[in-house]
């Protein structure tokens, strides 16, 4: 500059490096999951088992389903075409 100011570049402030940082989100998680999280009992557990794995035969029955009417339409339209 002309008058001998020159823009001094702002430093960062000092505070906790990345790996101290990762360690702390760890410690802090595990602290989190296993003492203040409300874990779901053996027969609570076993229900909910159950119900996902209704839900998911349902889904896939629905899916198989869908698959097998599209087919058939499919074999519909195309039966005429020769190849």
């Amino acid at each position: 500059m002309a008058n001998g100011t020159a823009a001094k570049a702002v430093s960062k402030p000092k505070g906790e490096g990345f790996f101290s940082r990762v360690g702390k989100f760890i410690r802090e998680s595990y602290v989190e999951t296993c003492h203040k999280s409300a874990w779901p009992t053996k027969a609570e557990l076993r229900q909910f088992t159950i119900v996902v794995l209704f839900a998911v035969l349902v889904v896939a029955f629905w899916i198989g389903g869908l698959d097998f009417v599209f087919d058939e339409i499919t074999k519909m339209i195309t039966a005429g075409r020769s190849q």
